[in-house]
């Protein structure tokens, strides 16, 4: 559902388009200065149904509300200060600004966030959503207006895919920088008996716990504040384990990533710049973890492995 519903007359809508590597983190940005939520429209012009695609160079445009009040003016400031920041990463066009009643914000909270499908089966899409689902769609239920993982950013989609191929049913998952549990979700849904998630941001726990419950998949799954090594991650206990981290974490975390394994299992890694992903594969290849695939997004790296 959208943001409990403040009241406020006027909203002022701000919006960019941003490559979608840099969705992610602009949501986040946007999040922190908003009262009205942010919603992200996935670009369009492919169908995957139909075994297109999805052009090279993808983008999404982002939506923030920011409800007029004596504070907006500073937030909108902050906001513009933000993204100038981001745009010495990245080309951006300049913010798109415009003011729009009460009644418009709510139509546009939920008309601008499209449901987005992920690999065969796995449809993400928001509470309120009623897009028709196949009968062998998997659908996680992810509020847009999370900043932890919405599955638009290249690397959540890319371990998306890596989930629906290796979560077997009855898999043990242990998913490291949870966020907003997308991933455990996804793994439980498709069958993994058990899921435990770690993450070093309290929000991101809380978040998590909350979109686990929404999903019906809180029974099997734990969220806990921290990382490895945990007492609740013990030595071969998972037969997969995910990560979708800076790279620098990876390499600190190799060790201890191998450790959570059973003999066999499978980690799929993300988050990783193309510049470090040498890096990473040396540190994974020292504590035999055996890279069997590798995935590039634009500036992003995934990486398939097996224990050894």
């Amino acid at each position: 559902m959208p943001p409990r519903k403040p009241k406020h007359a006027r909203w002022l809508e701000i919006s960019v388009a941003a490559p979608h590597e840099y969705v992610e983190p602009i949501s986040s940005l946007f999040s922190r200065y908003v009262g009205g939520g942010v919603v992200i429209e996935e670009a369009g012009g492919h169908n995957p149904d139909e075994g297109e695609r999805p052009p090279a160079q993808r983008s999404a445009l982002l939506r923030a509300y920011l409800p007029v009040s004596p504070r907006y003016r500073r937030n909108r400031e902050l906001l513009h200060i933000g993204v100038g920041l981001v745009r010495q990463l990245t080309p951006l066009p300049e913010l798109t600004e415009r003011e729009i009643d009460e009644q418009e914000w709510e139509e546009a909270w939920k008309a601008h966030f499209s449901p987005l499908r992920v690999g065969r089966r796995l449809l993400v899409r928001a509470p309120w959503h009623d897009a028709p689902a196949a009968p062998d769609d998997v659908t996680i239920e992810i509020d847009p207006g999370l900043a932890f993982g919405t599955g638009h950013h290249p690397t959540t989609r890319r371990m998306l895919e890596c989930v629906e191929r290796f979560a077997a049913p009855g898999a043990r998952v242990l998913d490291v920088g949870a966020g907003s549990a997308i991933l455990m979700v996804a793994a439980l849904k498709l069958g993994a008996d058990r899921a435990v998630g770690l993450d070093v941001d309290p929000v991101a726990v809380k978040t998590a716990r909350a979109n686990l419950r929404a999903n019906g998949v809180a029974a099997r799954a734990s969220v806990l504040n921290g990382s490895l090594p945990h007492p609740r991650a013990a030595p071969g206990a998972f037969d997969l384990v995910l990560a979708n981290i800076a790279g620098a974490a990876l390499v600190s975390l190799a060790p201890h990533l191998r450790a959570a394994l059973r003999g066999g299992g499978r980690l799929a890694a993300s988050g990783i710049l193309a510049g470090h992903a040498p890096d990473v594969e040396r540190a994974f290849a020292a504590n035999a973890l055996r890279v069997t695939e590798r995935f590039t997004d634009g500036d992003w790296v995934t990486l398939a492995c097996e224990a050894v």
